[in-house]
């Protein structure tokens, strides 16, 4: 999987492209991204699925342990461009019910304005 990252104002995006699972390749991870960021001060993140292909058990713990961080430090955690495919999963494990999920970017950035 490949993870950069963009500053919008006091946002950072993630654009993640890929397939996020377990690895054989030590790696960093999403959640360690994450948390770099919240280290630095960055309380408003938003993670862009739009080339994501493939999400197994262990990205969805990336994803929720990176909420999971970002909440208990106030912040606020914003998922986009979500496939079908992967939306499916979310409402498979019920984290539809937990996060915040939205069809683009701009919606994601508003809601976090």
């Amino acid at each position: 999987m490949k993870i950069s990252a963009r500053d919008r104002n006091d946002i950072v995006i993630f654009d993640m492209e890929g397939e996020i699972k377990r690895s054989d390749v030590a790696e960093v991870t999403l959640h360690q991204l994450v948390k770099e960021q919240l280290d630095s001060g960055k309380r408003k993140i938003v993670l862009n699925f739009d080339r994501v292909e493939f999400i197994d058990s262990f990205g969805v713990g990336e994803i929720l342990a990176s909420y999971i961080s970002t909440h208990n430090l106030g912040g606020k955690l914003k998922l986009v461009k979500i496939s079908q495919k992967l939306y499916l999963i979310f409402q498979v494990t019920m984290l539809t019910k937990v996060l915040d999920i939205f069809d683009d970017e701009e919606a994601a950035v508003k809601s976090l304005s």
